[in-house]
């Protein structure tokens, strides 16, 4: 390079035969092959006065050269490949052999070489800037919008990536998505809508073989420009999805380009696997925006939790595990992997940071699922002996939208679990605590001065004991009033009858009704300690 072949030893960005027609769209191509996947990592330029006998050569290097230096080239190296300039127009006949056809471009030279070279050298540097740039992502383990930032002005289009939930984790910041569509309503809403979901799924993954391969798709009435998708799936899992809006340059270009961007993607996206692997579930974003308080549509969220268990569940109770700083992350993989197998397999663990939160979910009417006891066993043998993690555990809460302030109630569990292991030991002797209940840590986040009233308000509000106190309501019965009684005469059932004025054997009856109801026991002094702060809130209240 430089005026000369001299050593074909210049090694640049690779350029693919698809950038290089493009690059020389401005000159007349008078002939080129009908189909050429070369790909070019070197350039020379070749003078007439130069002797091509004695260089070297590479087979993915380009010449530049007239017709007389192309035609000895081409007899010296039987595979090398010439950007052929003609001055006169007139493309040679010995270019019309087989064995060379294929293995030039023949331009019509409006001026001089240096300006020809000029080009080519331009065209290989961008693309070395370009291979540098996504490299320097890649190695850095960088992240996917830094991919697409530096990509940009190669890619020339509107390029998005969402993950297997079809969020929107990263795009083009720097080109607009056509106005109105749904590559703008992506971006607008943080999620593909319902109908592109749709497509993708019954459309695109389908054509992709269910594997990273790529599509491309035509225009349509939902697409005013061809699209050109790549889903990527690692170890058999479906993880990321790329789509570049293909609204200027050739398709063939677009293609090629798109699959540089491409490697560099899936290189990330598999760092990216290794690193989380089993430490995010496919729904966490929704999960994690609804506790953070991010805005978020209704139909976003609608569209994301419609392929979840959440719209059929009835019930949920969230636990809270923090994760030592110390901790790798092959162990915190292991921890994650038990964590699946909760509740059933009922349960969508996710990363929050340096936390595991645990959404258990269940679609029973039963006031026993999910009950503290069955928690409380099950974490025991799951996650306390094997690990010994504990969990801040939430109380049950029946709408995913509350899913914020469970948060904030395990968390809070998890933060007083001081007092709570003093209280344990106290009432049940020193045993290991597999969680700390946010029902037995309300009575003490109440005297902290950082309590938030809506928190307070939502830990009543669902309560054993106001659910029993609505169901006095419409019944007309006062079991609710008989069960405070009960607890307020140390569990007296014969001087509880005998304030109520009902039978001994009735007030045993309802208080075994409700055990069994629930889950639980009053001989827990926990339990008791609850439900008097229980009845005490009512009486606050006016409603017992």
């Amino acid at each position: 390079m430089g005026g000369s072949a001299g050593s074909a030893g210049h090694r640049l960005g690779e350029v693919s035969y698809a950038m290089l027609v493009d690059a020389l769209g401005a000159f007349s191509i008078l002939r080129q092959p009908r189909e050429c996947t070369r790909r070019f990592s070197w350039f020379a330029t070749v003078y007439d006065e130069d002797d091509v006998t004695v260089r070297d050569f590479r087979s993915d290097t380009l010449f530049l050269c007239h017709e007389a230096t192309a035609r000895r080239l081409m007899e010296r190296f039987p595979n090398c490949f010439c950007i052929i300039l003609i001055p006169d127009g007139q493309v040679p006949a010995w270019l019309d052999a087989p064995t060379r056809a294929n293995r030039a471009v023949v331009v019509a030279q409006e001026g001089r070489l240096a300006r020809y070279d000029l080009l080519l050298r331009e065209l290989f540097v961008s693309n070395l800037v370009w291979e540098n740039a996504m490299d320097r992502v890649v190695y850095s383990h960088g992240r996917l919008d830094r991919l697409i930032g530096v990509s940009e002005a190669s890619l020339g289009n509107f390029t998005c990536i969402t993950d297997t939930g079809h969020n929107l984790i990263a795009y083009s910041r720097g080109i607009e998505p056509p106005a109105g569509s749904v590559w703008a309503s992506l971006v607008e809403n943080g999620c593909y809508s319902a109908d592109e979901i749709a497509f993708i799924e019954e459309e695109v993954l389908p054509a992709s073989g269910m594997r990273s391969h790529l599509v491309a798709c035509d225009a349509d009435a939902a697409h005013p420009y061809p699209t050109l998708h790549y889903p990527v799936y690692i170890d058999g899992s479906y993880l990321f999805h790329i789509t570049m809006v293909c609204a200027t340059g050739s398709p063939d270009l677009l293609r090629d380009r798109f699959r540089r961007f491409m490697r560099r993607v899936i290189m990330l996206c598999t760092d990216f696997w290794r690193q989380t692997v089993n430490l995010e579930a496919p729904w966490h974003r929704v999960f994690i925006g609804l506790i953070k308080g991010e805005k978020m549509t209704e139909e976003y969220v609608n569209i994301q939790l419609a392929k979840t268990a959440v719209p059929a569940a009835r019930r949920f109770r969230l636990l809270y595990f923090p994760f030592s700083s110390t901790m790798s992350q092959a162990d915190r993989a292991t921890v994650v992997e038990a964590a699946r197998g909760l509740n059933g397999g009922e349960c969508y663990p996710f990363m929050l940071e340096d936390q595991l939160i645990v959404l258990l979910h269940t679609a029973s009417q039963s006031d026993l699922a999910l009950s503290g006891q069955s928690v409380w066993d099950e974490l025991a043998t799951a996650m306390l002996e094997p690990f010994g993690m504990q969990a801040g555990a939430s109380q049950v809460f029946r709408r995913i939208t509350d899913i914020e302030k469970a948060y904030r109630e395990a968390f809070a569990a998890y933060s007083l679990r001081g007092p709570l292991k003093r209280e344990y030991e106290a009432l049940l002797g020193q045993a290991p605590l597999p969680c700390f209940p946010f029902e037995h840590a309300l009575k003490f986040y109440l005297l902290t001065e950082g309590h938030d009233d809506d928190l307070v308000e939502f830990a009543f509000d669902d309560c054993i004991l106001n659910q029993i106190m609505r169901e006095d309501r419409e019944a007309g019965t006062a079991i609710a009033q008989m069960l405070w009684v009960y607890l307020s005469h140390g569990r007296n059932a014969t001087e509880t009858a005998k304030l109520s004025h009902v039978h001994r054997n009735t007030v045993l009856y309802h208080l075994g009704r409700i055990e069994k109801r629930f889950g639980i026991s009053f001989d827990s002094p926990l339990l008791r300690s609850r439900m008097v702060l229980d009845c005490q809130r009512l009486l606050l209240v006016g409603d017992i």
